[in-house]
């Protein structure tokens, strides 16, 4: 009995360190990331961790031990380890999403490299996307755009010349620029240094737009002509 309470303990105590090592490596990789001046600011990535450290944070995601990820997995262990990216919701299930290269809904430890660099990644872009939400309804409509474009390096003129860049962005035609939308232009765009590969492959995949819509987007540019 004393045998198995000592072995629970054991446990108990290496869970609570291998926690506390990997919440050290994540907040020196933050640190890092967050000296860094320059004008396009670069993210953080793996490149500078061995296969055994990352094996070490995936173990701290993975709660119910099976070797794969779910959201809620994920979700949770965003707020133990990287606090300050877990307010941003919409940034995480972005990450969540390109990661998931298999498409089954889960993240394994071949893409879970992958899904640390687009967690801060997409991170950045959510912050430059709320400045541009004022009214922090999580989408961005046109006078809300009107008065944050040069946020996003957009430099035109004439108000028809604006209307049309936002028509640009705003994919679905519906009025407002979300914040997939937003990811999808700033990746064309290289709004960040430093982007993922496989985030770049799946901007370009999303960026084919559908028939009806790039239709719907001839006629509001002859309009606008017009």
């Amino acid at each position: 009995m004393a045998e198995k309470l000592n072995k629970k303990a054991s446990i108990r105590t290496t869970g609570k360190l291998d926690r506390k090592v990997v919440s050290k490596t994540a907040s020196k990789l933050d640190k890092k990331a967050a000296s860094k001046t320059t004008q396009k600011k670069a993210v953080i990535t793996t490149n500078n961790l061995d296969k055994a450290q990352i094996k070490k944070i995936f173990d701290v995601f993975d709660y119910n031990g099976n070797g794969i990820l779910s959201l809620a997995e994920i979700d949770k262990a965003v707020i133990e380890l990287y606090p300050h990216l877990a307010k941003d919701k919409p940034a995480i299930m972005r990450a969540y999403k390109a990661a998931d290269t298999s498409k089954d809904g889960f993240i394994d430890f071949k893409e879970f490299g992958r899904l640390i660099d687009l967690l801060h990644y997409y991170n950045e872009l959510f912050k430059i996307f709320k400045k541009l939400d004022i009214d922090n309804d999580r989408r961005i409509d046109f006078g809300e755009f009107k008065k944050g474009h040069k946020l996003i390096g957009i430099n035109v003129v004439s108000n028809k010349e604006l209307k049309s860049k936002f028509n640009e962005i705003d994919t679905n035609l519906g009025g407002y620029i979300l914040f997939d939308e937003f990811c999808i232009y700033a990746a064309k765009m290289k709004l960040i240094s430093d982007i993922p590969q496989d985030t770049q492959d799946t901007q370009n995949n999303q960026e084919e737009i559908p028939q009806d819509v790039q239709n719907k987007q001839e006629v509001q540019e002859t309009q606008t002509k017009l």
